[in-house]
């Protein structure tokens, strides 16, 4: 009983000290530019982000396509949920910017 319980401890800890994930992405634009917030997706991905069922294009949320950022995250609750699931459902939310004018 006590090795199974340092066990679940174990792996409770390890998965506490996961980091989260934040990927940023800008196209034709400086990374201190002012930026405003234009939309906000949640990306449904399966088996650890390998499978997406759908392709979301950034033509579909922001206007100019010439400039614009994009920030990708996974937060420590869609981190928690994932591993919950195993690594079958793994959601993550993406950020879609513009300059400020």
């Amino acid at each position: 009983m006590k090795k199974c319980l340092l066990c679940a401890f174990g792996i409770g800890a390890i998965m506490m000290l996961n980091s989260c994930y934040v990927q940023n992405v800008t196209v034709g634009m400086n990374e201190g530019e002012p930026m405003r917030q234009v939309a906000k997706v949640k990306n449904q991905q399966f088996i650890y982000g390998l499978i997406e069922p759908t392709q979301d294009k950034a033509e579909n949320h922001v206007k100019d396509t010439k400039h614009f950022a994009m920030k990708t995250k996974q937060t420590f609750w869609d981190g928690f949920l994932a591993g919950i699931t195993f690594g079958i459902y793994t959601p993550s939310t993406t950020y879609y910017f513009q300059p400020a004018k």
